[in-house]
């Protein structure tokens, strides 16, 4: 299926050393490009097939072969195997309706790394959403976006340069994990500076900077320099949580990147001077797991 499908589209880098004609179609379809897969990603139990028997069958036949096997593991709930018969499952589609989908994304990247084994725990996904997606990226945008419409009335100050050596790191690292197939990393990277927005909101003191008239210049710096990381977290976030991406970028009051023009933006000093902020509101609520039922 895998050079079947290449060549029922087209693709000449399986019909040419395999001698055939191109399909004929009656839409005149363009041939695509399909062959050989930049990255076959494949499970754990398969790789004998795919990186040793499948490999002789391309190069018997003279086809190319793919350009990089990445091999994932599997997953487990509470460190034990997954079986439905002893029902040791986890049910997406309940936690996506309990939690939201991009919760369930999030601890899904987060935590299974693309070689070892991934271990579900209830307890570790109410952490993370807690920890991260809640007090993390959800009280960052929140605090960034409340207190420019308090002090600013939701315009944005002049730039100011200070957190953008460390949003240019986070999208330096993210950037190379990614391009490693290494979305575990991207996000760790991502959240470095989710960390690191939060902590100079501890080190600045916007709200005290607030009370004296005489720090105007300060806090319009801190301002900047917090709804700017915002910005381009919503930006290093659009291939992980699309969803969380978007709804950052609708309180920020700018428009969703499209296509291949997503990356770019995540450079500093995307937000202009003057421009209007939306009003804020929750992206992640902090929750509780429910209680379990007595044994």
């Amino acid at each position: 299926n895998y050079i079947t499908v290449a060549a029922d589209h087209g693709d000449p880098a399986i019909l040419q050393p395999l001698g055939l004609p191109a399909p004929s179609s009656p839409d005149a379809r363009p041939p695509l490009s399909l062959w050989p897969a930049d990255v076959h990603v494949i499970g754990k139990d398969i790789i004998k097939f795919h990186a040793v028997y499948w490999p002789i069958m391309l190069h018997a036949a003279g086809l190319p072969l793919p350009r990089q096997i990445l091999t994932h593991g599997w997953w487990q709930k509470d460190g034990h195997k997954l079986s439905k018969s002893t029902g040791n499952v986890v049910d997406p589609v309940a936690v996506i309706r309990d939690w939201g989908l991009d919760a369930f994304r999030y601890y899904v990247l987060r935590e299974l790394a693309i070689g070892p084994d991934g271990n579900w725990t209830d307890e570790g996904f109410q952490s993370r959403y807690n920890a991260e997606l809640a007090n993390g990226l959800g009280n960052l945008l929140n605090r960034a976006v409340n207190m420019l419409n308090k002090y600013r009335d939701g315009i944005v100050p002049a730039p100011s340069d200070e957190l953008a050596p460390d949003a240019l790191r986070a999208v330096e690292n993210a950037t190379q994990r990614l391009r490693q197939n290494d979305l575990q990393g991207a996000l760790v990277a991502t959240w470095d500076l989710v960390n690191r927005a939060n902590l100079y909101v501890e080190q600045t003191q916007p709200f005290k900077l607030a009370k004296d008239p005489a720090q105007a210049a300060r806090l319009d710096d801190v301002l900047y320099n917090l709804v700017e990381c915002c910005r381009i977290l919503a930006i290093l976030l659009v291939p992980f949580l699309p969803d969380t991406s978007r709804r950052i970028l609708e309180q920020l009051g700018v428009a969703a990147p499209a296509g291949s023009h997503v990356w770019p933006m995540a450079a500093w000093g995307g937000l202009r001077q003057g421009h209007k902020v939306a009003a804020p509101a929750p992206l992640f609520p902090r929750r509780d797991l429910k209680p379990k039922p007595a044994a």
